[in-house]
């Protein structure tokens, strides 16, 4: 999201020099402290404008042999002028509407909240503001609505890119679920054990990924107090096949398939090999689906 930045977002003043609005000294800029170059056509170009932040002094001289070129006496010249491109501190109400802006266009369709909590605070020219989804830092946040970094630019008149920053929190207000009463490791989750609650969190972070406990296949990767929230990194997809349980096993001879039961020794997803053990003897075999395997020919110990 992009907004213009304009000089009267907050007063800075550095010095009585002659501000130029523009990448190029005109005529116009000149007439603002010398009265004699309205004479001169407002848009009479005179050489690059100074870079931000740097000050341009004109001479009397240079001063005389530009007004000789335009055919202007040079009477009443100053002794000097200087000139530099005017700037200003960001103000953060327009830092905090850049950010609305983009965290809507990311996320259009949620209830969004932004806290600017600090921001670039040096002297910068007018230009177009913009913050950018690849810009935002600080996804190892441990809490749901922890701050981000949020890095930018700003794009002068004359196309020249000068970087931004702002921290900020970037909230989203979407459902999450709680645990009722204390819930251990290895848990399937069930909907009755968890109540709803919209809750306000960092969108960018992984902390505020909340999990839904109506999910299939999963478990719990590590015990839940009452009260603390489901988040995907909670969860553990529960493998087809797991350790310790009985599983389904077939064996391909010849034109005939003989199936039997054995116990797995370790966890398999869908397609990986798996150790199995049946009468004391251990067999590899392949995960076929929940509960079912299928013995590697001539694979066994």
């Amino acid at each position: 999201m992009r907004f213009i930045v304009s000089l009267c977002l907050v007063a800075f003043e550095v010095s009585a020099c002659t501000a130029v609005e523009g990448e190029r000294i005109i005529a116009r800029d000149l007439a603002a402290a010398i009265p004699s170059f309205l004479a001169i056509k407002p848009e009479t170009d005179f050489g690059p404008s100074p870079s931000p932040g740097v000050r341009r002094v004109l001479s009397r001289a240079q001063l005389a042999r530009l007004a000789a070129a335009e055919g202007i006496p040079s009477e009443g010249l100053p002794e000097s002028l200087c000139l530099e491109r005017p700037q200003a501190i960001l103000d953060p109400a327009v830092i905090l509407a850049s950010i609305e802006g983009a965290a809507r266009e990311i996320f259009p369709s949620e209830e969004i909240r932004v806290e600017v909590l600090d921001y670039i605070r040096y002297p910068l020219p007018p230009g177009m503001l913009s913050f950018r989804r690849q810009g935002v830092y600080g996804g190892s946040g441990k809490t749901i609505d922890a701050p981000l970094l949020w890095r930018g630019s700003l794009t002068t008149t004359g196309k020249r890119s000068l970087p931004v920053w702002a921290k900020a929190k970037v909230l989203v207000r979407r459902p999450c679920w709680s645990a009722k009463t204390e819930l251990p490791a290895g848990a399937q989750p069930v909907e009755e054990q968890f109540e709803r609650a919209e809750q306000w969190l960092n969108p960018f972070l992984a902390a505020a990924d909340c999990a839904d406990p109506t999910e299939k296949k999963v478990r719990l990767r590590r015990p839940l107090r009452a009260g603390q929230l489901l988040l995907r990194a909670d969860l553990a997809l529960v493998p087809p096949v797991r350790r310790g349980e009985s599983v389904q096993a077939s064996l391909e001879i010849a034109s005939a398939t003989l199936s039997f039961d054995a116990v797995a020794e370790m966890d398999g997803a869908d397609g990986q090999a798996v150790f199995i053990k049946r009468d004391g003897r251990r067999l590899r075999a392949r995960v076929m689906g929940a509960g079912a395997v299928q013995v590697i020919a001539g694979e066994s110990k």
